[in-house]
């Protein structure tokens, strides 16, 4: 099970747990097959994510680079904060440990 960010949700996507709304009704049940529209309701509800089937660990087979704009991009509102700049640099090099890649990280990009 993996907790996914509505924005990331994709349509063929299994939950994991069941999906209430503000009133604790569930409005999609474990085991629904995330669809387009399914998707659109999600949004309208208002959540920042739900939980789909899967390995917390999987990239869904997405590239170093991939990965690495997409952490810069998380970091971007807060690119000014140097703890913030820490911690998104020990992602990158954990990133990286997982591919296999420790020596010579990346830059981190300038803001």
């Amino acid at each position: 099970m993996k907790r996914v960010v509505i924005e990331e949700l994709t349509p063929g996507m299994i939950l994991a747990k069941a999906v209430a709304n503000s009133a604790g009704l569930v409005v999609l049940p474990v085991g629904a097959e995330l669809d387009n529209a399914t998707l659109s309701r999600l949004q309208r509800l208002g959540l920042t994510s739900v939980y789909v089937e899967g390995d917390a660990g999987d990239t869904s087979g997405k590239t170093l680079d991939e990965l690495e704009a997409e952490l810069d991009h998380r970091f971007r509102l807060v690119a000014h904060d140097p703890i913030q700049c820490q911690l998104r640099e020990a992602i990158r090099l954990h990133l990286r440990n997982r591919q296999g890649i420790a020596d010579d990280p990346k830059p981190a990009p300038s803001t």
